[in-house]
Parts: C-alpha cells; structure tokens; sequence
C-alpha cells in the first residue's frame, strides 16, 4: 500500500525548476506551463520542443550545466531529470539542502513528489499512480478514462456548472441547505451520464429545471 499523500499543487504560487532538457524535461515543463506554472530550465542543451516552448512561454532558460553551489537555493520544487543517475542524485541531495521538494524523473520513489499519469478535460483533472509498480497500467486506465468519462462533454459540463455556482451563490448567499438541496436535485447519475455523453442540451435542460423549481 502506498504510503504517500495525493494533492493537488497550485504551481502558480511555486517557484519551480526543471533540470535536464531533454525528452524528459520537456514532458516536466510542458505539464507545468499547461497547469500554470512558470518553471526555471537549467540545461547546456535542450530539444527542438524544449527551446520552442521556453521562447513561447518567455520562461527561463539557464544554457549551462547543473551548478550544486547556486540553482537550487529560492525554489520550492526541483525536478532532476536528466539522463545521468548521478547528476539526477545530486540534484535531488542539493534541493533538500536548499529546502526544496524534489521530485526525481528516474526514481520516483527516491524524491518527495511523484508526478502521476494525469487526465485534464477543461477544470477536470483526474491523477492516477500505481504507487509504481506500473506506469504503463497508469496510463492505460487514463486512456480508458478518456474513452468512457472525462470526457469533453464533461469538460463543458463542468465549464457551466461554474457559471452556475456563481449564480446560486448570489441567489442564496446565506442558505447553505438550499445551495446543498439544489446540488443534490441536479447533479444525478442521469445528468452525469448526458454530460459525458456530451449532451449539451439535456444539461442545460436539466440546469434549469432545477432553477426554475428553487
């Protein structure tokens, strides 16, 4: 049984490095930039996709090897992956030093953060480890998922249960029970079963039954 704790991390709020520009790499950084984070690149090289996406995005790119003595101080999340089991070591054993969470590309379980295989439809996000006995298991349940129901019917979905939490909020700002019992009217398996079918008009069919019966 795995021991460790899911969350959920705002990278926004992060100051977080990526070292090593490889193929690696730039999984790490383009998963970063997609949930909104500005990650730092220390790498003497990187790949085609690499370098278009640090221009892209007008990230940092630091075109020099890894230095011990001074990248890892002011970052709250490393990422060592590089090609080298050693460098990835010393990198790992620099950011704890500098009070970093590190996560290591090649031995997950040997940093304080595994990345797991992750599924984003709109604001849905689903996250899936196997505690690594199988990444490969990972991501055959996230294609599953994707076929069958995070879907981008549901992506839309929950795009307009946004807005209409937003509106319920406003209409019964002091009745918890009401927002509650409103929640509980719309948000049935046969609503869910339109949103992932991609049913727009039955959610918004069943949207307003519920805000025309409160």
């Amino acid at each position: 049984m795995s021991a460790r704790y899911p969350v959920l991390l705002d990278v926004a709020r992060l100051r977080v490095l990526v070292v090593g520009g490889g193929a690696v790499g730039a999984r790490k950084v383009a998963g970063l930039v997609e949930a909104g984070g500005r990650p730092d690149v220390v790498s003497p090289e990187a790949t085609a996709e690499l370098a278009d996406l640090v221009a892209r995005e007008g990230l940092v790119w630091h075109r020099r090897p890894w230095s011990a003595e001074t990248d890892a101080a002011g970052y709250h999340l490393v990422f060592a992956a590089t090609d080298s089991v050693d460098v990835n070591a010393a990198v790992a054993d620099a950011a704890r030093s500098a009070g970093a969470m590190v996560s290591r590309a090649d031995q997950g379980d040997a940093g304080e953060v595994q990345v797991p295989s992750t599924l984003r439809e709109g604001d849905v996000v689903v996250a899936l480890s196997t505690g690594g006995a199988s990444p490969l298991l990972a991501r055959r349940i996230r294609e599953r998922l994707a076929e069958t129901v995070v879907t981008p019917g549901l992506g839309r979905a929950v795009r307009r249960l946004s807005q209409v939490r937003a509106e319920i909020q406003a209409r019964w700002a002091g009745d918890d029970a009401r927002r509650r019992a409103f929640w509980f009217d719309l948000i049935t398996p046969g609503f869910l079963d339109h949103a992932v079918r991609g049913r727009d008009d039955e959610v918004e069919r069943a949207i307003s039954r519920c805000l025309s019966q409160s």
